[in-house]
């Protein structure tokens, strides 16, 4: 076969035999790569599914489209004592998928060379399946989903994303005019020396306008996954809970959810906005977030089988009578213990990336900070909390009780602390 006569799929599977996705040494640990363990933690979906803490033990969880296996790695990482099952098209993927893992620890994860739309074939029903950077170059997402939805467990979860065609317009714009000079014609690393030759060559203000920075693409990966990406597609968000409706699936949230807030926008939300996003669905919200700032590459969701779950807030109630813990991503992780106590110590915020924040950030002020402290030893019941701030401070046991449970619906908004 001819490079002119590679289909997409084929010249996709090209690309990742040469150079399995991402390019991560194989000795790097993902123990503290906490905003991507967030986006692969089982029990953080079930949560905010369910408002219940499913501990990951005995859990059989797939990652398809392992590519390299940094994110089946941190799928391990983030899901201790789960059956971890991996799957990529490459078969160079697979093998290094198979190395990163047992050099790190985790020698009973299975891992197979399959298409993502044969997932049937390795006869097992999953808890929970992640997706990443995948389902975008398939011919038709909504099959894909379909196939994930077949080998999905009745209370399961995927996790799945598309690019965004109003962040992205820019990339397919410029492949496109690439593919109009015959650059997905030839091999990739002639095609990355080319892209790097057209984009130096043109004019001042136009390449300022097409965003290109030659420091961002040293690397030859950089250049095939964005410039030449075979069979990229960017859609919107009415577009992708579309196909979920298609593929017989319930939208449960995007993973960066508190990140889409329209709120968040303004400086001060004007009256007639704030009273029409009173009226508006979930959709219609994160749809006009991205006609205002479509500053997301990736629409990341979490999805259940239509119908499945349906979960009412938590009364002031719940708070008072519950407990309350950090995310048990962040109790397994010696770094969040370390700094926080470092924190803690030097009466002053805490603050660290989080992808379930705005912004990708949380930030706690230093007097929160000493009244939260309990909950690095574990569950804490909320009314202690309450009693802490009264005797830390000038507050009435009233004016406690609004500012703990203020701020903690804020962190439990971020999926940061959970309320049993």
């Amino acid at each position: 076969m001819t490079r002119s006569a590679l289909s997409p799929a084929d010249r996709a599977l090209s690309l990742y035999e040469a150079l399995p996705y991402p390019n991560v040494p194989l000795s790097q640990s993902a123990r503290n790569a906490l905003g991507e363990m967030f986006k692969m933690s089982y029990t953080t979906a079930q949560y905010l599914r369910t408002h219940m803490l499913v501990p990951s033990e005995g859990k059989v969880m797939l990652n398809a489209g392992c590519g390299s296996g940094w994110e089946t790695l941190m799928m391990a990482e983030a899901n201790p004592g789960a059956q971890i099952v991996a799957c990529d098209l490459s078969p160079a993927s697979v093998k290094l998928t198979e190395e990163r893992l047992r050099r790190h620890g985790f020698t009973d994860v299975q891992c197979y060379v399959l298409n993502v739309l044969e997932l049937d074939r390795l006869g097992i029903q999953f808890d929970f399946i992640s997706l990443n950077d995948v389902l975008y170059l398939l011919a038709d997402p909504t099959e894909g989903l379909r196939a994930m939805k077949k080998v999905l467990k009745p209370e399961g979860i995927i996790r799945a994303n598309l690019h965004s065609r109003r962040q992205r317009q820019v990339f397919l714009r410029l492949q496109e005019a690439l593919q109009k000079v015959g650059q997905f014609d030839v091999p990739p690393a002639v095609g990355a020396k080319n892209v790097r030759e057209f984009m130096g060559s043109l004019q001042e203000e136009v390449a300022k306008a097409v965003l290109w920075n030659p420091a961002n693409y040293t690397e030859d990966a950089a250049i095939l996954n964005n410039y030449l990406l075979a069979n990229d597609k960017g859609f919107t968000i009415p577009e992708v809970f579309g196909m979920l409706q298609q593929a017989g699936l319930g939208f449960l949230s995007l993973v960066d959810m508190p990140d889409w807030s329209v709120e968040s926008l303004f400086k001060q939300v004007p009256e007639f906005v704030r009273q029409r996003l009173e009226t508006l669905s979930v959709m219609e919200r994160l749809h006009l977030y991205e006609l205002i700032r479509p500053a997301h590459r990736l629409i990341d969701f979490w999805a259940e089988h239509a119908g499945s779950s349906l979960v009412l807030p938590w009364t002031d109630a719940d708070w008072l009578t519950g407990s309350v813990q950090f995310n048990p991503l962040l109790m397994d992780n010696t770094r969040f213990h370390q700094e926080y106590n470092k924190a803690l110590q030097e009466n002053r915020p805490y603050e660290m990336q989080w992808t379930g924040a705005t912004h990708g950030r949380i930030s706690i002020p230093a007097e929160k900070v000493r009244w939260l402290a309990p909950l690095l030893q574990g569950p804490t019941p909320v009314a202690e909390l309450i009693q802490r701030v009264v005797e830390l401070g000038s507050l009435t046991k009233e004016q406690a009780t609004d500012e703990v449970l203020t701020f903690l619906t804020a962190l439990e908004d971020f999926l940061f602390v959970m309320l049993q």
